[in-house]
């Protein structure tokens, strides 16, 4: 169709913002908020099943929930960017984002905290799509997965200081305080993004938004081999990951006895090594290429899932292993998503400049949908041991490595 097709630059396009420091930390910021809404709330997730009197599954499912409205919402809001502009959807998501986690302090139930958790979830994934969208706006592949890592890296704070934040928080204040803290976090970032924003989308790339249009968009991407193998390999990256987050509480205070507080030095000193990696991936990317950063990359998880299921298998059978060799094996793979998770989405992003929203959209889906059902699987499985956590995080590595070695055509891998 026509409308598929990159239109020629006019002469009256405006001269596109820089990726200024400042531009890539408000990006960084907006980047910020999946890690935020998730990490901030882990230690306090045993207190809110005893506070509303929920089973472990239910609370969990206030984590899946988010997850799978994070996914869900990027089939609108990619598309909304790709014709109304990126700014204007960013607001707007943002103002969503404030009066859901104020709903989430409020809620008596269960249930009232998985549906608020649902709508937060949806208003929070504006944010992060449209801002790797402009990253691929204002860069080119190896400088994109340059400055997506420096985000990533930057982000990364976030998760490494979310769970301490939160367990002082819950301490302090209870449980209800931290969505208080996420409302907070949101007026901040709406500020922001309202002063120092610019509109990245050009005139001639704004494409319709009737379902028509759409739809075609869509399979155009879903039917493209290459894109779809990179957008499977970061999103069974983001699997492990979220399997990780959604069994590691439970696992590590509940069956180890750690505290809510130490549990998020645990996660911080995780999240450290992931922080590394980003800029590690920052400086190299440029000089050896995403495409060969991330072939190699794809046997970390792998190996060190298959490693970390086979020591689930043993200390559900006969607990043998206890915590701390657990984390110096599952610690190379979350922190394996520094190299995964940038150059993925740039070598899925840079064949779509003309519909980069769309295609920002999609791989957010897939990402967040995998996420979503690897973390409710492992949190409606748990059984008071480490197994379900590491059979599922052994399963995603193995099938990220799948993707890009056998999905991805051997021609789009250099």
């Amino acid at each position: 169709m026509d409308s598929l097709a990159p239109p020629s630059p006019t002469r009256t396009s405006p001269v596109r913002p820089t990726l200024t420091p400042v531009l890539l930390g408000v990006l960084a910021l907006l980047s910020a908020f999946t890690p935020l809404s998730i990490d901030l709330y882990l230690p306090s997730l045993p207190v809110i099943a005893v506070d509303l009197r929920g089973t472990v599954g239910d609370i969990q499912l206030t984590l899946s929930a988010f997850m799978i409205a994070f996914g869900l919402g990027q089939i609108f809001y990619g598309p909304a960017g790709d014709r109304f502009g990126r700014r204007p959807v960013i607001l707007g998501g943002l103002a969503v984002y404030i009066l859901t986690s104020v709903g989430c302090a409020f809620a008596a139930a269960a249930g009232q905290l998985v549906l608020l958790r649902f709508l937060q979830g949806l208003a929070a994934c504006g944010s992060v799509v449209l801002a790797r969208t402009m990253v691929r706006d204002l860069a080119e592949r190896d400088q994109a997965a340059r400055a997506m890592s420096l985000m990533m890296a930057c982000t990364s704070i976030a998760p490494m200081l979310a769970p301490l934040i939160g367990g002082q928080i819950l301490a302090l204040a209870g449980w209800r305080a931290i969505f208080w803290t996420l409302a907070v976090v949101g007026i901040v970032a709406w500020t922001a993004a309202f002063i120092r924003l610019p509109e990245t989308l050009r005139p001639e790339y704004r494409q319709p938004f009737h379902v028509g249009s759409v739809l075609a968009r869509f399979r155009e991407l879903l039917t493209t081999r290459a894109f779809m193998g990179f957008a499977l390999t970061g999103g069974f990256q983001f699997a492990s990951l979220f399997s990780f987050i959604s069994g590691s509480p439970f696992a590590f205070i509940d069956r180890y006895g750690v505290s809510p507080g130490n549990f998020g030095f645990i996660f911080g000193g995780m999240v450290a090594f992931m922080t590394i990696g980003s800029l590690l991936n920052a400086r190299f990317a440029p000089r050896f290429g995403a495409a060969a950063i991330l072939r190699r990359a794809v046997y970390i998880p792998a190996v060190a899932g298959v490693v970390t299921a086979v020591m689930g298998w043993i200390e559900a059978h006969y607990g043998t292993i206890g915590m701390w060799p657990f984390i110096v094996v599952i610690a190379p793979q979350i922190a394996s998503i520094s190299l995964i998770g940038p150059n993925s989405t740039v070598m899925a992003l840079h064949r779509y400049p003309h519909m980069a929203g769309t295609a920002s959209s999609l791989m957010g889906i897939v990402q967040f949908g995998l996420g979503a059902l690897f973390g409710a699987v492992v949190g409606q499985t748990f059984d008071g041991t480490i197994g379900p956590m590491t059979y599922a995080m052994g399963a995603a590595g193995i099938l990220c490595w799948i993707s890009n070695r056998f999905v991805v055509p051997r021609e789009h891998m250099v």
